[in-house]
């Protein structure tokens, strides 16, 4: 892996501040993945099993077949289903060639055994997202 991996790891707001020998441990249980333009990442209702991070390329997040957002280097999805096993929420499909780092939600489960601070970050992070959701004039 790449430091260049490993700093793009530290600005996933899950995974800021951890300290070196912990994003090393994470970084070797994932591995990079290679897409190609067209290439469909993650599928809509398919089951999540993991968290992508875009090294380079580009990617579209796309809700019953239309484009909602477009993902870049730095870039991540996927961060729930470390957490839970719901069906994908939309389709990733990489619109130019792409790589990712990944890593399974059965190897962040054993990571977590062995670096518990790994759950403080993705705790702290929810609940700032749970806040924002519950202020919203939409919620």
């Amino acid at each position: 892996m790449s430091s260049d991996t490993g700093s793009l790891l530290s600005s996933v707001p899950f995974f800021r501040g951890l300290d070196s020998k912990t994003t090393k441990a994470l970084l070797a249980q994932g591995k990079e993945m290679a897409f190609k333009e067209g290439d469909t990442i993650v599928s809509e209702g398919a089951s999540g099993v993991g968290f992508f991070l875009v090294l380079d390329g580009s990617a579209e997040v796309r809700k019953s077949g239309k484009a909602v957002a477009t993902l870049s280097k730095g870039q991540f999805f996927g961060e729930m289903s470390l957490i839970d096993d719901m069906p994908r929420s939309a389709d990733v499909v990489a619109v130019r060639p792409t790589r990712c780092w990944a890593i399974t939600s059965w190897s962040f489960a054993s990571l977590l055994k062995v670096h518990p601070e790994l759950a403080v970050g993705m705790l702290k992070e929810l609940v700032k997202r749970l806040r924002a959701a519950q202020s919203s004039p939409n919620s």
